[in-house]
């Protein structure tokens, strides 16, 4: 039926389509029930929304969300144009215009080719009995019963044994990295705590809530006949999701899946390259994992610049730099006044740490297309590193000159302004994206970015505290929002409040070393001579420079 072109960014499916004759990049997210669009992204592509019937909120692993649905005249998607789609508005802004799915990817059978850099939709005619594994010429492949389809359920849910345990696994492209639920986590032996459990930050999804994460070790994850040994899992709470196990990008980046609606099955094989964001590899002729840190990328021959560049992406994904720099080099010189190529290039450099060559492919990028909104960002980030921040804040005021008022990129450019050391210009751009970003993942690390701001600036400081208590009540045991306050504190002379918010924020991370100098001034203000020394030796130890930045913000 359709051959969907998809370009990884990092560990996010995106897939290039266009709304009313403008462009409008969508996640590709199997694990959606419907197909979205965020409110600030309707917004500014002048959408009308209507409501919904009464109660009903979008539901997801951040919560649940306000929600309404807008119609869009010409969506055009693989260079089909399809007149009147409805879309539901509404959750977190993930950066692009939306999520498409199930309603688009659950039309008929679909072929998961992200290593192909490809989605495929199928109609399937008097297949009841044919392997749909048709690439594999004779090769092993896997099979999975999945749930049935119905108006109630949308989603590809099939049931997998971790660590003997049965959980329902629901294959979701939208999720970066492969999740399960602290229940069924319990449910397999292994809980937060536990030797060898970690914490690993924090998860966020389609609503505003935000939940801690752990990684854990598990003997044996058996999905189908494919046996994954010794795997680590993220856990989290799933929230309203009703399922125990979201199989994320991580797994469809080492795997083709053929999703079989019509024989309610899966068919897939293992691909090769990095599973789970580990370095481990899987072997497919006896289906368990060996440990391999090789990696392997897209098979299919590449024909032309977009082919190349997709190729490229998914060496990128999976950690295969010097690959993804060939593919990008290729892109560049089939198609060289393209400016997404060289763009792509530089964020492989960048990652291989390489940034002479990466700001070289940065200014071919804006020679072609000086509007070109990502390429600034990524080169106002370089000048700060190699110490341009005027530089970097004549290429952010370009950027945000020509941003609409809710685009999601004003949030990274308030950040890189607080680091250009322009708080004024930084508090102005968190104004804005909190203003259209109410129901959003995402406010408390913007409230934080303006109480950090404005502690910087020494400025405002009743404002930054409420900024700060916000972001803490949603996240408490963040320990950066933790040294804003304990900032914010110092400025306002209470030395007290400062070593309390700074004392939690190391208890969390005790090598940091910017609370810990901060923490030495508020004790050397207190008198309490022997801690503030023993605090500012350590501080320095970790970072010699302390004292200069301390100086040039008036802390010291």
């Amino acid at each position: 039926m359709a051959s969907i072109p998809v370009t990884m960014q990092g560990l996010r499916p995106v897939v290039e389509t266009s709304i009313n004759g403008k462009p409008a990049a969508f996640l590709l997210d199997s694990g959606a029930f419907y197909s979205t669009i965020s409110p600030p992204a309707a917004k500014a592509l002048g959408l009308a929304l209507r409501p919904l019937p009464f109660g009903f909120r979008l539901n997801g692993v951040g919560g649940s969300s306000e929600a309404w649905v807008t119609t869009v005249e010409r969506f055009s998607l693989a260079k089909l144009d399809v007149p009147r789609v409805e879309f539901v508005v509404g959750g977190t802004d993930i950066g692009q215009t939306g999520l498409l799915g199930q309603n688009v990817l659950g039309l008929a059978d679909v072929e998961y080719d992200l290593p192909g850099g490809m989605v495929r939709l199928f109609r399937a005619n008097d297949c009841g009995k044919a392997i749909m594994a048709y690439w594999t010429e004779g090769k092993p492949y896997f099979v999975i019963p999945i749930e049935p389809r119905s108006d109630r359920q949308r989603h590809t849910v099939a049931t997998v044994q971790l660590d003997g345990a049965k959980l329902n696994a629901t294959f979701d492209t939208g999720a970066a990295r492969t999740v399960i639920s602290l229940r069924a986590a319990a449910r397999a032996g292994v809980h937060p705590g536990d030797p060898g459990v970690v914490e690993a930050g924090w998860s966020t999804g389609l609503g505003h809530r935000v939940a801690r994460e752990w990684i854990g070790r598990f003997n044996l994850l058996k999905i189908g006949e494919e046996e994954l040994h010794n795997v680590r899992l993220r856990i989290t709470d799933l929230g309203a999701v009703d399922t125990d196990m979201l199989l994320g990008a991580d797994y469809f980046v080492s795997h083709r899946l053929y999703v079989s609606n019509s024989q309610h099955r899966i068919y897939f094989t293992y691909n090769g390259g990095r599973l789970f964001d580990t370095s481990t590899r899987v072997d497919p002729t006896s289906a368990t994992i060996v440990q391999n840190d090789a990696t392997s990328g897209p098979t299919a021959p590449a024909n032309d610049a977009e082919d190349f560049s997709r190729r490229g992406a998914m060496f990128q994904t999976q950690h295969d730099m010097p690959h993804a720099v060939e593919a990008f080099s290729k892109a560049i010189t089939l198609a060289p006044q393209d400016p997404r190529f060289p763009r792509q290039r530089a964020l492989a450099y960048l990652i291989q740490r390489r940034p002479v060559l990466a700001l070289d492919d940065l200014n071919t990028t804006l020679t072609l297309d000086p509007k070109d909104v990502e390429a600034r960002m990524l080169r106002a980030d370089l000048r700060l590193r190699f110490g341009n921040p005027g530089g970097a804040i004549a290429d952010l005021d370009s950027v945000a000159g020509q941003l609409p008022r809710e685009d999601a990129t004003r949030m990274r450019v308030g950040q890189l302004y607080s680091r250009a050391d322009a708080f004024d210009a930084a508090i102005g751009q968190f104004d804005l994206w909190l203003d259209t970003h109410r129901d959003d993942a995402h406010r408390a690390e913007a409230q934080n970015g303006r109480c950090w701001a404005r502690a910087l600036a020494n400025k405002d400081l009743d404002q930054a505290r409420r900024d700060c208590d916000a972001a803490i009540r949603e996240v408490p045991g963040n320990a950066s929002f933790l040294d804003s306050r304990g900032l914010v504190a110092f400025r306002r002379g209470d030395g007290q409040a400062a070593i309390a918010d700074l004392n939690a924020a190391l208890a969390i991370h005790p090598s940091r070393a910017w609370p810990l100098y901060i923490r030495s001034l508020a004790e050397k203000r207190l008198g309490q001579a022997e801690a503030a020394s023993r605090d500012q030796a350590a501080a320095l130890a970790l970072d010699p420079h302390l004292p200069d930045r301390a100086r040039k913000y008036g802390l010291a």
